[in-house]
C-alpha cells in the first residue's frame, strides 16, 4: 500500500521473484505515485499495480474517530466522492484473493 520508493534501487527490485501487488492512491500528495509506487512497480519483474481513483494518502487505513492534522491534510478526511469504508472492504477481499492465489 503506497510504498516508499526512496530506499529501494532498481537493481534490488529487479531481483524480486515473489508475487507482488501494489496499491497506489491516485491523489496521494505525500508519496507522489510517479516517484514512489509507480516507480517501484516499474522496476519489479511482474507487479500487479492497482491505482485507486480519487483516493488520498490515508485511503488504506481505517478512518480515525477524530480529526488528525498531518502534512498531507486531515487523516480522517477523504477526497469528495471517495468512500473509504467501501474501499477498505473491497481492498480486504482483493488482498485475500491475491494471497490465496499466490500462496497456494
Amino acid at each position: 500500500m503506497a510504498p516508499t520508493g526512496v530506499p529501494l534501487t532498481a537493481e534490488s527490485l529487479a531481483t524480486v521473484r515473489a508475487a507482488t501487488m501494489i496499491y497506489v492512491a491516485e491523489l496521494d500528495r505525500f508519496l507522489v505515485p510517479r516517484f514512489h509506487a509507480e516507480w517501484v512497480a516499474g522496476n519489479l519483474p511482474a507487479p500487479k499495480l492497482h491505482r485507486v481513483p480519487n483516493a488520498g494518502h490515508f485511503a488504506f487505513m481505517d478512518t480515525p474517530s477524530m480529526s488528525i492534522p498531518s502534512p498531507d491534510g486531515d487523516v480522517a478526511a477523504n477526497p469528495p466522492g471517495f468512500d473509504r469504508g467501501a474501499f477498505l472492504k473491497q481492498l480486504a477481499d482483493e488482498v485475500t484473493a491475491f494471497f490465496d492465489k499466490s500462496l497456494l
